[in-house]
């Protein structure tokens, strides 16, 4: 098991440009009794062949050259069949990959959220060139930010400009805390 949900997210984030993508979809969902979460991570990088895609829910696989095991994967596997949710991983060579969970989260084993306010804003003002495509429901309401906007409103400023990275913060933090409540 991991520490938190937001390493999850972090790590098939960082699959997601490994294989190339351009695009990341990353979607958050609170179901309505409060207990699920659903979590999908889409992508449009090079995708995996049926081989492949059955290898990469095995930790002692890897398609990075620096690794010798690759436990993202598997571990967000373990996690939800632990937390007595499910896990599903689809792709196609040239279109992408989808990684989808879904979590109960008042089971005892289910990690926490994790600091998902940072995780958000480091992975927007590190990756340079990749449009980041975040949303959150909950019964509570919903919020959504994009690299691709988030740059076109900075103008000439990259994102990990200190003037934008403020910014950023600030409105990552103003559309998320109403559905996350006190941090736990």
């Amino acid at each position: 098991m991991v520490e938190d949900i937001s390493f999850h997210l972090f790590d098939l984030v960082q699959n997601a440009v490994s294989a190339g993508a351009r695009v990341v979809r990353l979607e958050m969902r609170e179901a309505g009794d409060g207990d699920g979460l659903e979590i999908e991570v889409a992508d449009d990088g090079r995708g995996m062949d049926e081989r492949t895609l059955r290898k990469a829910q095995d930790p002692f696989f890897t398609s990075k050259r620096f690794k010798k095991v690759g436990l993202g994967i598997p571990l967000l596997k373990a996690t939800a069949e632990v937390c007595g949710g499910d896990f599903s991983i689809s792709s196609r060579p040239g279109e992408g990959t989808s990684v989808r969970t879904r979590l109960r989260r008042g089971h005892l084993d289910c990690p926490p959220l994790g600091d998902l306010e940072g995780t958000l804003l480091t992975l927007m003002t590190t990756l340079e060139g990749i449009d980041l495509r975040f949303s959150y429901r909950s019964p509570g309401g919903a919020f959504s930010v994009s690299s691709a906007e988030a740059r076109g409103q900075a103008g000439s400023l990259p994102l990990s400009h200190p003037d934008v990275q403020r910014f950023l913060k600030e409105f990552i933090h103003e559309g998320l805390a109403p559905l996350l409540g006190p941090p736990s």
